[in-house]
Formats: C-alpha cells, sequence, structure tokens
C-alpha cells in the first residue's frame, strides 16, 4: 500500500460507517471480534495503533491487520503506535518489548521476522489521519508543535514522538510527560491544536487502563481515548462513527 506523506485524510463519504480500533496489544479474540462486526468492503476501518505486546498474539494480530490492508486498502487504514516504534536495525525505541521473546517463542528468528514481515508493515503505517473538519485521529496525542495538518503530513522527529507519546491532563499548558517522551498536554493546548487543524475532536487510544470500561472523555470532551484490548482487564470495545453524522458516536463492545 503505497501512501505519500504520514496524514491519512479520511473520505468515507461512500463507506457505510467508520469503525475506530483503540490498541490491541495482542488481543487476537478482540480482533477476530471486530472481523464479526465489520465489513471492510463497505466500512473504513482505522486502527489507532499498538497491535503487540503485552498480550499473546501480537503477531497473528499484526499478520490479520496487514492482510486487511492489502486486500481492502482502500477502507482499511492503520496508524503507528509507540509500539511499533523499532530502529532501522529492529531494535526497539521502547521498553518492554514483549514481541521479540513471542516471535523467538512460536519459533522464528527476531532479526528475519523483522526484515521480511514487521518492518514492511510497519512502512504501511500512517502517524495519524484526519476526518476533515471533524475529528484528528493519533496513537497518544498532541502538542504546540503542531501548528497546521502539514506539519502531521511531513512530521519532524520531536513532532512525530509527540503523536506517539503524549498524554492529555485536566490541566493547562504543557508538562514533561512521566513515560520520558513526549509532553502532557492541558486543555487550552487541544483547543489551540484543533481550532489550527480545523477539527472538533482528538480520538486517540495509548492509555487503555483511562478506557478499560468505555471511550474516557476529557477537556469538555474534546479529548476521547478509547481501548480495544482486554489484557489489562478491560471490556475491549470501538467507536461506530456515521460518516454522514461525525459528531454522533457510539461505542460497540467486543
Amino acid at each position: 500500500m503505497a501512501k505519500e506523506g504520514k496524514l491519512k485524510v479520511l473520505e468515507p463519504r461512500n463507506l457505510k460507517r467508520l469503525i475506530v480500533v483503540g490498541d490491541l496489544h495482542g488481543d487476537y479474540a478482540a480482533f477476530n471480534s471486530l472481523l464479526n462486526l465489520a465489513n471492510p468492503s463497505r466500512d473504513c476501518i482505522l486502527f489507532l495503533g499498538d497491535y503487540a505486546d503485552r498480550g499473546l498474539n501480537g503477531m497473528e494480530v499484526i499478520e490479520g491487520i496487514d492482510s486487511l490492508l492489502k486486500k481492502y486498502s482502500a477502507n482499511v487504514v492503520a496508524l503507528k503506535g509507540n509500539h511499533e516504534s523499532y530502529t532501522e536495525s529492529g531494535i526497539p525505541t521502547f521498553s518492554p518489548c514483549d514481541l521479540m521473546y513471542e516471535v523467538r517463542e512460536k519459533g522464528k528468528d527476531w532479526d528475519a521476522y523483522f526484515e521480511k514481515e514487521l518492518k514492511p508493515f510497519i512502512g504501511k503505517l500512517y502517524l495519524a489521519a484526519v476526518l476533515p473538519d471533524e475529528i484528528l485521529f493519533v496513537h497518544g496525542g498532541v502538542s504546540r508543535k503542531i501548528r497546521s495538518l502539514r506539519d502531521l503530513e511531513k512530521p519532524s522527529r520531536e513532532i512525530e514522538i509527540d503523536v506517539l507519546w503524549s498524554d492529555p491532563f485536566e490541566g493547562y499548558g504543557e508538562r514533561p510527560n512521566w513515560r520520558g517522551a513526549g509532553v502532557e498536554f492541558g486543555r487550552d493546548v487541544s483547543e489551540e491544536v484543533c481550532k489550527k487543524l480545523g477539527v472538533k475532536k482528538i480520538i486517540r487510544s495509548h492509555q487503555p487502563r483511562k478506557a478499560m470500561f468505555g471511550p474516557f472523555e476529557e477537556h469538555e470532551g474534546r479529548v476521547i481515548t478509547i481501548s480495544s484490548t482486554s489484557v489489562y482487564g478491560g471490556k475491549p470495545f470501538v467507536l461506530l462513527i456515521d460518516p454522514k453524522k461525525p459528531s454522533e458516536l457510539s461505542t460497540h463492545f467486543l
């Protein structure tokens, strides 16, 4: 799936609905439940990143999403999460990386798996997606470094780190993130970025524990966190969006 830039502009006008999937983290049962719900020939499916680690079946989840990308490239979009961040030689930029152990336990060589399967998959991932005039979709969050959609289409390394790692907090301004990367951004920052990008909401994942039993809203409902994994003990779900009424979001538990 060839792509230009790291921002995907969604145009689901002729599609039945947009299905937004949060972190899966190797939860293959949740992924299979999604396949029972979605029809990729009619639905637009958007994955928000973090496909492996924590759960037992990261390889199967990645393979399943990669298959969807190959077969339904027009309707399936996958974003990069911080757990899809590796050096060119396959060294993770996060810790722990359970996928490395999973690959070896399932009888494969990590270096060969990374070069032949994981690296090509990561090359198909976008950093962000936007439903024009309505919603910005990211894995982690935003920062004041983002001044236009161009900053997401051709991001600096600093902006990419902020998008992958940042988290909202119920205060104002920006402060260092406890994760050691990205920022914690306040309600004024999300409002400012939304205005500059011409959107009303930010939908993200990255904090499954915050959304264990349904969408978690912050910043006067402007920032919504979702989770599609059960590996933290919560109930996985996806968001359903009618492209004709994008302000009306509904939740479907997997």
